[in-house]
């Protein structure tokens, strides 16, 4: 089922991405370092308690990366992020917050790996109730601006949900695509009490 995503949701999804961004501009810019087989698994640095805030040009807070642990591993150009809390603080609308229980990104920054309990929240705005993600795993392309997962996915907003298993999403087209096993409730605003299947 392929469907032109509302406003909200894709915002929320985008500025999300725009997170992972920016904690992608603090840890792939880790030294690199010498491949030994003998180094396999072992990171060449950890970093325990991490809290970073990038600014904008006046001093506003845009995004804050906070993690239990943060390990860079040499050998596979890999760093990991023990319970990765970003967090979006966009010029217009409410913030956008990220979770996970762990999270990977390549050398590159073209490839971001969340695990476990995975959810992207939008604050209320105006009217409107938080609107939520949840899934187990959500693999990110913060350059083409995509994000997909094989698992199942459950969008709510206030009353209204929409689930089903496998997600592409394309911010730049603003498409949002669910593979199999699609149900939703779409609970009106204008009629309290009032669904539509």
């Amino acid at each position: 089922m392929k469907l032109r995503t509302n406003t909200l949701f894709t915002l929320g999804l985008a500025a999300g991405l725009a997170a992972l961004t920016f904690w992608l501009e603090l840890i792939v810019s880790a030294p690199s370092g010498t491949t030994s087989a003998a180094r396999a698994r072992v990171p060449e640095f950890v970093v325990d308690g991490i809290t970073a805030t990038a600014m904008d040009e006046g001093g506003r807070a845009e995004s804050r990366l906070t993690a239990e642990r943060l390990l860079y591993y040499p050998d596979e150009e890999l760093t990991e992020v023990v319970e990765p809390r970003l967090t979006q603080f966009p010029v217009k609308g409410p913030p956008v917050r990220v979770t996970a229980e762990r999270g990977t990104v390549n050398r590159e920054g073209d490839d971001v790996r969340l695990y476990g309990n995975v959810v992207v929240v939008r604050d209320p705005v105006g009217d409107r109730p938080p609107l939520r993600m949840d899934t187990t795993y959500l693999q990110v392309f913060p350059k083409t601006e995509q994000a997909r997962t094989p698992e199942p996915v459950l969008i709510t907003e206030g009353s209204s949900r929409l689930a089903g298993v496998g997600m592409e999403f394309d911010n730049a087209k603003r498409t949002l695509e669910l593979k199999a096993r699609v149900s939703g409730t779409y609970a009106s605003r204008d009629a309290p009490g009032k669904a539509q299947r």
